[in-house]
């Protein structure tokens, strides 16, 4: 935990600050371990142990000088008030044919809490886009089980995404991650690309057939298809069968369906007289 202050503008300038916590419970007060200065002055104060703060801490920066006087400024701060969480660890992101998987820890925090204590703001960016065109902010309840889907911006867009944690009954957000990057880096080709190539090669499909088209009667014009000799018998006219009348057979008038029988007998010469 940092704690800042700035120096007064009517201070000496052998002014020197001191900062003093006392918790509420024990009533137990100690001193910043490590200052932080501006010229040889203290103007702040870095605690890496925070274990013997509690819930309500009292806070008191005290001023001394040679020259003069100086106010002190104290203040009783309720921690989980004040406090910014870390940023999440272990950004993943994940992506199939038709979506994009986001997952994460959670930080680690001065106190055990539960998932549903957090809440969570993504900032997912397409890396072309200007600042005037940037996304809206995401913001993702801890109890979602640190995860977050979306649909597949593009095939071949590159995006990054920060995300940032803070209280779940206080938007008190803390600072960003570092950038994950997902996606290619080839741009994705724009519907107007998509459009040209369509046109061009529509024009080059056309142009094809034409020369083909062409080259096709210059062949034609170069040799002539040779005349075919008429054969006179096969080419003969052909007999339209539906033209021919049959006559009908006729009976002759008075024969009925008898038929006449001849006989016929074998007879010996006589032998001629001697």
């Amino acid at each position: 935990m940092n704690c800042t202050w700035a120096k007064g503008q009517a201070a000496p300038n052998d002014v020197q600050y001191f900062l003093y916590i006392r918790d509420s419970k024990k009533k137990i007060e100690r001193e910043c371990p490590h200052y932080l200065k501006d010229s040889g002055t203290h103007v702040g104060c870095h605690l890496q142990d925070l274990s013997g703060l509690t819930s309500y801490s009292y806070f008191l920066v005290n001023g001394t000088s040679q020259e003069a006087g100086i106010q002190f400024f104290d203040s009783v701060l309720l921690l989980k008030e004040i406090e910014q969480y870390n940023p999440p660890n272990n950004i993943t992101v994940h992506c199939n044919e038709s979506h994009c998987f986001i997952r994460w820890e959670k930080p680690r925090t001065r106190k055990t809490l539960s998932i549903r204590e957090f809440q969570y703001q993504l900032d997912i960016q397409r890396q072309s886009d200007t600042g005037s065109s940037r996304n809206q902010l995401i913001v993702v309840s801890g109890d979602m089980g640190n995860k977050y889907s979306f649909p597949r911006p593009g095939l071949r867009a590159k995006h990054t995404v920060k995300i940032r944690t803070a209280d779940a009954r206080k938007a008190h957000w803390g600072a960003w991650s570092q950038p994950a990057e997902f996606g290619s880096a080839e741009p994705e080709s724009s519907l107007v690309h998509v459009y040209l190539l369509v046109v061009l090669g529509t024009f080059v499909c056309g142009l094809t057939i034409s020369c083909l088209f062409k080259r096709f009667l210059g062949m034609h014009r170069l040799f002539p298809p040779i005349p075919r000799i008429k054969d006179k018998l096969n080419d003969s006219h052909q007999i339209d069968h539906q033209q021919i009348l049959w006559e009908k057979f006729a009976h002759d008038v008075g024969k009925g369906d008898k038929e006449e029988v001849l006989a016929v007998e074998e007879v010996a010469e006589a032998p001629a007289n001697a």
